[in-house]
């Protein structure tokens, strides 16, 4: 793709979403200060600053636990979207198909700590959509608690994150065999 659209096809494949500015109200706690700042010559540094903590937490559960690709995955989802800088409804699909594969290894049942955590994530975003309806249809100036709400549901998907990964049974894809345990040996 590269040899048909040149640079074009690497800035908007790759480098877009470094360095992209939505200054739309959205469930990142990152809207506002990019909103504050989105004319100013800060935009471009403000933009990366709010890439670097989501690709560090990424990068980190990968290493902690590639070894499980499907949790791996689920974890890696669900902190890119709530660490992105912009989190609109759309993306939780993005990590709750991946959950049926990874609840039969966790610890956590639906009573009570399943719906504990399910309480947390809608009653979240209630918080965020009552203010964003009295921004949108009311038009009431609500910027400062719209934000306020993305801080608490960055907070709450934390610690749903947490509590998940605190109760997976770890289950690796490939169990290693006799055949490559011998295999590496005779490598080393």
């Amino acid at each position: 793709m590269y040899g048909i659209y040149g640079w074009d096809f690497v800035d908007e494949t790759y480098l877009y979403h470094i360095s992209r500015k939505d200054h739309r109200h959205n469930y990142s706690m990152w809207f506002l200060p990019i909103y504050l700042q989105f004319y100013s010559p800060a935009s471009a540094a403000m933009s990366l600053a709010s890439f670097l903590p989501q690709a560090l937490v990424v990068g980190a559960l990968g290493l902690a636990f590639g070894g499980d690709l499907y949790f791996a995955a689920f974890t890696q989802t669900f902190a890119f979207v709530a660490y992105n800088k912009v989190c609109t409804a759309q993306y939780f699909m993005w990590y709750i198909c991946l959950l049926p594969v990874v609840w039969p290894h966790s610890s956590l049942r639906l009573m009570p700590w399943g719906l504990v955590l399910v309480a947390a994530w809608f009653g979240s975003q209630g918080l965020y959509l009552q203010q964003a309806y009295r921004l949108e249809f009311l038009g009431e100036n609500t910027f400062t608690l719209l934000w306020a709400a993305g801080a608490v549901i960055f907070a709450a998907n934390n610690w749903i994150l947490y509590r998940i990964i605190g109760s997976q049974q770890i289950s690796p894809l490939f169990a290693p065999t006799a055949t490559a345990s011998s295999t590496a040996k005779k490598l080393q």
